[in-house]
């Protein structure tokens, strides 16, 4: 049942009218629509709709997944592999050593730069595994599955975290981060590092390739190479897909978990900021950072959650749980339902900027019309036109961004940029070892390389350079009145905002407890979804699960916002849509043999011009 204008079908005609067309049907909307469509192909080198109807059917995967020790290994989960490792079918070690084999094989073929540097230890951990399976039993649920680190995640090992930056290169980090540690605790194999934006999407502001870093190269998406991946976790949830790894881990400040898994046709969960440590990840925020899990279902990822989450004394944000009675660590995986915990679960659909921009378009409402309609018949409640407060003053309605209006002074970058200095050259000093010591000395060891880093723009791939990192630099790191206005009216704007929406009154006045917010994972112009912004600055947890393909054959998805420390909620509706659904893609790699970086973060004419 739907309450509000309607859903979907002849019962709920009003929605369907507006959802089905009403963006598109606008004449002068309809000429923007156009023009995106057209810069997307001219600029992102797209191919047509007619070419993949056509030509779709006829292309072979040419990086089948092969079995290890005879067994089947592509998309499985963690449970099916933990029951070959008790079957005696499969070790760690050979199940690593199986993965190691096919990202040497699609890393440097298919130019997918996916992982950055393969664990040299890797399969000696896997063996030491084994052993103490055999000796023991096994820790958990994650004792001895290969898992990829995003490189902003310290580890101390053979492998250098650099953020993707060959500035770090030759940089030691002290100590494995929080999450590194929990994850070796917990019995995982780190398999190594997966490639990442550099310096997750932070070099430059204005006009660069997504998912490129200095030392890793352009990551590519698996199923369309001409396509982008999405950032920052570029890597991360791309090496899930490709079947690389198990799971990965990724960071996010805006966006940088939940994009790409809407762009791999993977699992997201973007946890509340806190509910992780960020200890030993290099920052971009520390105001907003947060770290979470890729992976093929809800309960891996929740597996993994589980594994992460808790109290860390080298993070504050971590206490934030205790002082507002969250529970600090949780049995997320217990979270994890079927189809039928759907019944009389109550959801809110916020139609304005975020459903009635282009994540509505013509590629992808007809899946979510379908979504909607299981749910429905699954007895969800959907109520429309649960709309954010104040939304416009906060969110770009074609995309990733600030909305167009707001002053200056309250735009994101004002308390960012001040975030990027402190963290990065908090960071850089706490480092056991490092050429590079400062913001400063990062800023100018990019100018004088401009050679390898293209620091000074004007190049293809940091088309105007490291604009980002000079703005960022000229604050100086102080946390002045600017600072903090700009940080706390988006903070609570976003914060009061999804608590609002999740609160729904009635047509009638009845107040209704919404139990999430569905938001479209949908590409919507230049910036990705319009659907990160709001709850990454309220430091808010967000789901994402996959729902279908574009025309490019690039996955998108449908998300659930919830207020701080609900994720076991958001595991519980997430798994039981995804259940519900039960869409999965599989890689085709198209274009796979392709060299070009095709992949411009800022496209001219949508946005402000850079200051």
């Amino acid at each position: 049942m739907t309450h509000g204008t309607g859903i979907n079908g002849v019962d709920h005609s009003a929605f369907s009218a507006v959802f089905r067309g009403g963006w598109y049907l606008s004449t002068t909307k309809r000429s923007s629509s156009a023009r995106y469509t057209l810069m997307r192909c001219s600029i992102k080198l797209c191919v047509t709709v007619g070419l993949f109807s056509g030509a779709s059917a006829e292309w072979t995967n040419p990086f089948p997944v092969k079995k290890c020790n005879g067994v089947l290994i592509e998309d499985v989960d963690i449970d099916k592999v933990q029951s070959y490792f008790r079957g005696q079918l499969l070790t760690a070690e050979q199940l690593t050593q199986c993965y190691i084999d096919r990202i040497n094989l699609l890393n440097p073929y298919f130019h997918l730069s996916t992982v950055i540097q393969i664990n040299p230890d890797a399969l000696s951990i896997a063996k030491a595994l084994d052993a103490e399976r055999v000796k023991t039993g096994p820790r958990g649920p994650l004792h001895g599955i290969p898992i990829l680190t995003k490189d902003n995640i310290a580890t101390a090992d053979k492998v250098p975290t650099t953020a993707g930056s060959l500035v770090l290169l030759n940089s030691t980090v002290p100590r494995d981060s929080h999450v590194a540690a929990l994850l070796r605790l917990s019995g995982a194999v780190l398999l190594g590092h997966a490639n990442m934006a550099e310096f997750a999407d932070y070099i430059a502001y204005d006009d660069y390739s997504e998912g490129y870093s200095d030392r890793g190269g352009q990551t590519r998406n698996c199923f369309n190479a001409t396509q982008q991946t999405s950032g920052s976790s570029s890597g991360s949830a791309q090496s899930v897909v490709c079947n690389l790894c198990m799971a990965a881990i990724g960071t996010e400040t805006d966006g940088s978990i939940l994009l790409p898994a809407m762009h791999a046709g993977i699992v997201g969960i973007k946890p509340t900021v806190g509910r992780v440590s960020r200890a030993g990840v290099v920052p971009g925020s520390l105001s907003q950072d947060t770290v979470g899990p890729h992976a093929r279902t809800f309960r891996d990822a929740a597996y993994i959650l589980d594994a992460i989450s808790g109290v860390d004394a080298r993070d504050n944000a971590t206490f934030t749980a205790l002082t507002s009675g969250a529970a600090t660590h949780a049995n997320f995986s217990e979270s994890v339902v079927n189809a039928s915990a759907l019944k009389g679960a109550k959801f809110g659909i916020p139609w304005d900027v975020l459903w009635s921009s282009t994540a509505g378009a013509v590629t992808h409402r007809e899946a979510f019309l379908d979504v909607f309609s299981k749910m429905e018949a699954a007895g969800a409640i959907l109520y429309n036109n649960t709309n954010i407060p104040r939304i416009r003053d906060l969110q770009d309605p074609y995309g990733w961004g600030d909305a167009l209006d707001t002053p200056m002074e309250l735009w994101a970058r004002t308390y960012l940029h001040v975030d990027l200095y402190n963290g990065i050259d908090g960071y850089l000093r706490d480092l056991k070892s490092s050429p590079i010591r400062s913001f400063a000395e990062l800023l100018e060891w990019e100018d004088v390389n401009n050679a390898s880093t293209g620091a000074l723009g004007g190049g293809y791939i940091w088309v105007s350079g490291a604009d980002n990192f000079v703005r960022a630099n000229a604050t100086h790191g102080v946390t002045d009145e600017g600072y903090y206005l700009a940080k706390l009216w988006r903070h609570e704007l976003s914060k009061t905002g999804i608590d609002t929406a999740l609160t729904h009154i009635a047509v009638d006045g009845t107040v209704v407890q919404l139990d999430g917010l569905l938001v479209p994972m949908a590409g919507a112009g230049p910036y990705d979804s319009p659907s990160s912004g709001i709850p990454a600055a309220a430091h808010y947890p967000a789901v994402t699960l996959p729902v279908g393909q574009d025309p490019w054959q690039l996955p998108f998805g449908l998300g659930i916002w919830g207020t701080a420390f609900s994720e076991a909620k958001l595991i519980r509706y997430g798994s039981a849509i995804d259940d519900l659904v039960r869409w999965r893609g599989k890689p085709e790699y198209y274009e796979y043999n392709t060299t070009k970086i095709p992949f411009d973060q800022r496209w001219p004419g949508f946005f402000d011009t850079p200051t």
